[in-house]
């Protein structure tokens, strides 16, 4: 009998651990405080340089030499503080949030010089970008009402659609169009906005039509223009900022977790 009752304990043993083993081979842990098994999720990030990642201050790793990416996986729901470092380099940080048995996805991720020759070379493709960019000017061109769907007009912007015109917003200086016409951003006197001109297919999603104040600056803003594709802004301010020289600043356009600004000096 005794022998029978180590027997059918030990199965139950063994099936209670296979079961848990499964579940955390599927990505699942335990949550104590909810007291239920509850499925990981995880992060990842690529980014234009390699840089160390610190998840809650602490070292995790660094991204890889191929691709620069990085992913940290089996990661509790939660808020996680984020932070990409790299010597010579601005900082990158965001509170990123992670939901049960999905990725958290950021590969869009600019790691910009602040300090040598590397610096330098960035300032003066700011310049280039800024005074080189079509579609950053507040004044369309002779006939451009007929050949582009967007145009200012007594400092507002319009957009044509089948023969129709409609305002999108007042006050605006200039405007920018994305290379592949998904995207459409402006400015007013120190602000900068966001149209999505088609649903976005990478994180963070968006839906065509939806529109979004991406941020609001102390200065003018004089100038602005895509930079290095469609996902960050690159703005030239008409006085420098909180008694600083920066004239210049890089806007990201992902503003969950926080937006990342960078400021450069002329």
């Amino acid at each position: 009998m005794t022998k029978r009752v180590l027997f059918y304990a030990a199965v139950v043993v063994f099936l209670v651990i296979s079961y848990i083993v499964s579940l955390y081979a599927q990505g699942y842990k335990y949550n104590f405080s909810e007291r239920r098994f509850v499925r990981t999720g995880a992060i990842y990030i690529k980014t234009s340089v390699d840089a160390d990642i610190f998840i809650n201050d602490k070292l995790w790793g660094s991204t890889s030499f191929f691709g620069n990416s990085f992913t940290a996986t089996g990661l509790m729901p939660g808020a996680y503080d984020v932070r990409l470092q790299k010597t010579g380099y601005f900082p990158w940080q965001k509170t990123i949030l992670v939901e049960e048995g999905l990725i958290s996805e950021f590969s869009k991720v600019f790691i910009l010089p602040n300090a040598g020759d590397e610096k330098t070379k960035l300032q003066e493709e700011i310049k280039k970008t800024l005074h080189s960019e079509p579609t950053s000017s507040p004044v369309p061109s002779a006939g451009s009402t007929d050949e582009q769907p967007f145009f200012i007009k007594k400092e507002g912007l319009f957009q044509k659609v089948d023969d129709k015109t409609k305002k999108l917003a007042d006050g605006v200086k200039g405007f920018g169009l994305s290379e592949n016409k998904d995207k459409l951003f402006w400015w007013n006197l120190n602000e900068i906005w966001m149209l999505w001109l088609k649903d976005a297919d990478y994180q963070p999603y968006k839906k065509v039509g939806e529109k979004e104040l991406i941020t609001r600056v102390s200065a003018s803003i004089k100038a602005a223009a895509w930079f290095r594709g469609s996902d960050h802004v690159t703005i030239e301010l008409s006085e420098p900022t909180q008694a600083k020289s920066v004239y210049y600043e890089i806007i990201e356009l992902d503003k969950r977790g926080g937006i990342n600004v960078v400021g450069i000096s002329k």
